[in-house]
């Protein structure tokens, strides 16, 4: 059991790129929100007033607001029909809280208008629930059949187990170009509503873009997930056949 812990750690090394890949993103965030945080848009309202404008003009009046502790915790949560804005965001008028809010907004259309990759992606939220459980126990189950030559039925449990956490990427896919859908819905209504004029939008568009980042950092973490898993699977049955 050591020496199988060991193999895993040590093949952490192909999650480098990774981790890399992430760190930078989250910088990349941060950096470019507090650019443009310290720039307040030319109409002055804050977040939340400009959230309730957009959503009351676009028809989802009953879509409520509300302020969350933390920074960049900002969400919506399509079973409360509730738009959360965090501290960092949510009394503020800057390029970048507006940017986010908008972001947050897009999604609450994409969800009142039955946008179809977020039809697929609420759908695989239990699955990948369930996978992440089941996943490790039929991985290992397979593992140790092997070991005692029941080969045919330890691939299968191993296939299931590397398919269910393959889900992950799939999630992954399907959640990126959501996220790029609902910036690119954000920027419209800015400029559609008066909320900011071309250039303010332009500075939204690079706050958004740099989120954007995190979520490829996301897909390409679990893609190396994925081929760590493959190879300590390949490197286990090897040592047992």
């Amino acid at each position: 059991m050591f020496y199988s812990y060991m193999v895993y750690y040590i093949l952490g090394i192909v999650m480098i790129p990774g981790i890399i890949l992430g760190i930078w993103a989250q910088s990349k965030v941060y950096s470019t929100f507090n650019q443009y945080n310290k720039i307040q848009t030319k109409h002055g309202k804050t977040s939340n007033e400009v959230a309730r404008f957009m959503l009351d003009s676009g028809g989802c009046i009953d879509t409520k607001i509300q302020p969350i502790r933390g920074n960049l915790t900002d969400n919506f949560n399509p079973k409360t029909n509730t738009v959360s804005l965090s501290e960092a965001v949510y009394n503020q008028s800057s390029i970048s809280s507006i940017g986010v809010t908008a972001h947050e907004i897009g999604h609450v259309f994409q969800h009142r208008e039955g946008y179809a990759p977020i039809k697929i992606r609420n759908a695989l939220v239990p699955v990948i629930n369930i996978s992440g459980l089941l996943m490790w126990p039929l991985i290992l189950i397979g593992l140790i059949m092997e070991v005692f030559y029941y080969v045919t039925v330890a691939d299968w449990f191993i296939y299931i187990g590397i398919g269910l956490y393959a889900l992950n990427i799939i999630f992954c896919l399907i959640t990126l170009p959501i996220e790029l859908n609902a910036s690119k819905r954000a920027e419209k209504m800015l400029l559609a509503t008066g909320e900011m004029d071309q250039e303010e939008a332009n500075g939204v568009k690079k706050v958004l873009n740099a989120a954007a980042w995190t979520y490829v950092a996301a897909l390409v973490t679990s893609i190396l997930s994925l081929l760590r898993l493959i190879l300590f699977i390949f490197m286990m049955r090897g040592d047992h056949r």
